[in-house]
């Protein structure tokens, strides 16, 4: 069971370790676990820091994840969709590839480039690849878009891009400079689900 009340915590760091962190936010210390990856870009302690989170709940046991950005929390979430990945694993995945690399693997069925994520052997690559591409592929879907848009349509090809991407977590910002790359490169006339995997190639810095 999750709860998504906590969205992000800003405070001020107080400890700093291997597995986690301690933030301190009106006098209350909130522990949180962060990947490798997050560590070696954290501030000093004393410093400001906000750290966006998702909030796993059990029966006997309440863990706060953090994550460096929204989009990783938005793959976490999705990894946990997985059969057989279970918090821990979703958050080593998480934790190790930027989501637009990810989800760019996932389309292109590439699973040599999943297996050099910690965690992931080729029967759990394949399974990511079997049960998340459609669901990467169709989150126009989910926004009630089509698949394809005409040549006349071209702005909205451009607009169906960035709610895809806000949907699989990436902000504003992000989603802006995507879409301004593909104006640049003039693929206002190709498919939404080519538009998507070129975005998702930029962001990933490929």
């Amino acid at each position: 069971m999750s709860n998504k009340l906590i969205a992000y915590i800003k405070g001020t760091l107080v400890h700093s370790c291997a597995e986690y962190i301690i933030v301190d936010n009106k006098g209350i210390g909130y522990k949180v676990f962060i990947s490798p990856t997050h560590q070696r870009d954290l501030p000093p302690v004393g410093e400001e820091i906000m750290v966006y989170t998702y909030q796993y709940v059990r029966e006997d046991k309440l863990i706060l994840y953090g994550f460096k950005l929204p989009d990783d929390v938005a793959l976490f979430e999705l990894l946990l969709t997985v059969s057989g990945i279970g918090p821990k694993g979703a958050f080593t995945i998480a934790g190790s590839i930027p989501a637009a690399e990810f989800y760019l693997s996932v389309i292109n069925e590439d699973i040599q480039n999943l297996l050099k994520v910690p965690g992931v052997g080729k029967k759990s690559a394949r399974r990511i690849i079997l049960e998340l591409k459609e669901k990467i592929e169709e989150i126009k879907t989910d926004l009630g878009e089509t698949a394809l848009v005409e040549k006349e349509g071209v702005s909205d090809i451009y607009r169906e891009v960035a709610e895809a991407l806000s949907a699989l977590g990436y902000g504003q910002l992000e989603s802006q400079e995507a879409v301004s790359f593909l104006r640049r490169e003039g693929h206002g006339d190709k498919p939404l689900e080519e538009n998507l995997r070129l975005a998702l190639k930029y962001l990933a810095g490929i």
